[in-house]
């Protein structure tokens, strides 16, 4: 059985408890904890960005070379796959370091000759629902810098192995 962890917070007090702790609770209840999975995102890394520009890859037909306001006083170069997105557009910006589901790592390389300073994501890519194919597309009135985690809820489920209390 799934349990989410919002939900029990709204009939527990767990302010304080580590998720080491709230295990520890079940398992002395003599409820065993199969696994514990994260949902949402979870890098302060990925930041709202404003797409500024947007120009042909000069050595490749279906990727464009972007700048973007990530908020840090100057533009940053991303090269970019996806089509659904325009200039003015706001957007997940995995800035360097980010830690992305599956345990990828973003880092700053070259696409084709291009450098490219971290990665424009689409919905799946950091961790939320999937949405429409291509970038996540976010409300014109996402603050530019900000952590994009801040904007969608995220929550933590519990695996929890329910055993019958049976007489036999």
């Amino acid at each position: 059985m799934n349990v989410s962890l919002n939900w029990l917070a709204t009939h527990l007090d767990l302010s304080g408890k580590s998720i080491k702790e709230i295990d520890d609770l079940f398992t002395f209840a003599g409820v065993e904890v199969e696994g514990i999975v994260s949902k949402g995102i979870s890098s302060e890394k990925i930041v709202v960005a404003q797409i500024m520009e947007a120009v042909q890859h000069p050595n490749a037909d279906k990727l464009k070379v972007t700048q973007v306001d990530a908020g840090e006083g100057q533009l940053r170069q991303i090269v970019c796959g996806a089509r659904n997105y325009k200039v003015g557009d706001k957007v997940p910006c995995c800035l360097p370091g980010a830690e992305l589901p599956g345990g990828f790592t973003i880092g700053e390389t070259k696409m084709r000759g291009v450098e490219s300073k971290g990665m424009l994501a689409a919905a799946s890519e950091i961790g939320l629902p999937d949405g429409e194919d291509g970038l996540l597309i976010l409300p014109p009135d996402s603050e530019i810098g900000k952590p994009v985690k801040q904007l969608f809820d995220s929550d933590t489920l519990l695996e929890l192995e329910v055993t019958p209390n049976r007489p036999d």
